[in-house]
């Protein structure tokens, strides 16, 4: 359900037939994938049908051009991920995928992503990011009224630790001691970043930004952004807090800048940056925008005539990826694009796609 530090470089592994390379415009699912995963690639996150069925990972490999659906089933006997599948990561070798409703995290080896754990004790955790060699935070909106961060043992994979932050804690981003979380409000709302020291493991400081924020990027000059989402009336007419994107300085964890959206029916959301990290990119208002990181002002410029349910760029290539969840039961899609605007193809994907992981 969207309210959306990698340390080894392993060898690409691939075998594949002359008969299973396509030359199309659009990349064609593979089938029957080699017994080893490529673990250099884009991975889609799909949420699968809200409430019953699964989500999946679908994984797209840039060298054949070729996507694989149902990544987890095709290597787990035709096992179900669960329902809701939110997001990823590759930690240390280990793929840890975070399935909101099913109150888990599951854990797989990225090379065969054959499943070797599972994380329980959670409850609606959203995402989880490595924090140190043996340690991982986890964002979980909890009853939906609260919000917590449970601190992972990476050698145990067990919680240790349970660290409250503001209401509905979302993306998460490490700089230095600190990391710093979005609290986008869960079922209620709230409008602070919730910065912990990783040191003393508590919040230090509950910095005020706007109106529900949710996603969070780090710039070129190591300036922290932040997206607010903003607040619906209790009627859903239209927006009684509209969208703010926030800079923070890291040095003296306050706002610096803050740039306040125009409209009272649509929420900006999926902040994601360009591979020189001076160029900033989001949806809004039915658009994909840009915005310089230099700007004191909203730029207003529009790169997509659509937006998406998931945004993310490649940061080895500057691709744009938008995830396109139709009509939220049948298989998605993702469309990327050149970071221009123009269509490079098409992947069909699994249910819901809502996100991506860039490796």
């Amino acid at each position: 359900m969207k309210m959306i530090s990698i340390t080894k470089q392993l060898l690409f592994i691939a075998s594949i037939s002359a008969a299973s390379i396509f030359t199309s415009c659009d990349p064609k699912p593979v089938e029957n994938p080699p017994m080893q995963v490529p673990y250099a690639g884009v991975y889609i996150v799909n949420e699968g049908p809200y409430g019953s069925g699964t989500g999946t990972i679908s994984f797209y490999n840039r060298n054949t051009k070729e996507i694989v659906n149902d990544l987890f089933g095709k290597y787990n006997n035709a096992l179900p991920l669960g329902n809701i599948v939110q997001s990823m990561n590759i930690i240390d070798g280990k793929t840890y995928i975070v399935v909101n409703n099913a109150n888990k995290i599951e854990v797989v080896n990225a090379v065969d992503f054959k499943s070797v754990k599972t994380i329980s004790g959670l409850t609606q955790p959203r995402y989880i990011i490595q924090t140190a060699s043996n340690k991982a935070y986890v964002s979980q909106w909890g009853s939906g009224s609260t919000g917590e961060v449970k601190v992972i043992d990476l050698s145990t994979n067990a919680v240790t630790k349970t660290i409250s932050t503001g209401n509905g804690p979302e993306k998460m981003l490490q700089k230095g001691n600190y990391v710093y979380v979005t609290c986008s409000g869960g079922n209620v709302s709230d409008s602070v970043v919730s910065i912990i020291n990783t040191a003393s493991e508590t919040v230090e400081k509950s910095l005020v930004v706007g109106a529900n924020p949710a996603s969070i990027v780090e710039d070129k000059d190591g300036n922290i952004w932040v997206l607010c989402k903003g607040k619906y009336k209790s009627d859903w007419s239209g927006l009684e807090k509209s969208g703010r994107l926030v800079k923070i300085n890291p040095s003296t964890n306050s706002v610096t800048l803050s740039l306040d959206f125009t409209s009272t029916s649509s929420m900006p959301s999926d902040l994601t940056i360009n591979m020189s990290k001076d160029k900033l990119f989001f949806n809004y208002d039915g658009k994909v925008y840009s915005q310089s990181v230099n700007s004191t002002t909203l730029d207003n410029v529009s790169v997509v005539n659509k937006s998406f349910y998931g945004l993310g760029i490649d940061p080895t290539s500057d691709i744009i990826y938008g995830a396109d969840a139709g009509d939220y039961s049948s298989a998605g899609k993702v469309i990327r694009y050149n970071i221009s605007g123009s269509v490079i193809d098409t992947l069909k994907v699994g249910v819901a796609p809502n996100g991506f992981f860039f490796r």
